[in-house]
């Protein structure tokens, strides 16, 4: 394989690694951007569900994820073929 599939690969493999995090991983990410990492509990008792951060990390990281596992996919296939 070329150094550009490699180098496509791993970028995607980097991104299926962020979204990753960001999906499933969300105290680490909410620590890095500065946002308590714990599940508040509200007055009605629910947890942290109700906080709108907790969906666009749910939402953008495995967006995040899925493009980068076919793009590199999608590079590889293509230069195998």
């Amino acid at each position: 394989m070329s150094r550009f599939v490699i180098l496509v690969d791993l970028f995607g493999l980097l991104l299926a690694a962020t979204g990753f995090c960001m999906a499933f991983r969300q105290n680490f990410v909410k620590r890095l951007i500065g946002r308590p990492p714990h599940p508040r509990v509200t007055l009605n008792g629910h947890g942290d569900d109700q906080d709108p951060l907790t969906y666009v990390l749910r939402i953008s990281g495995v967006m995040v994820m899925v493009f980068g596992i076919v793009i590199g996919g999608m590079v590889t296939m293509f230069n195998l073929a």
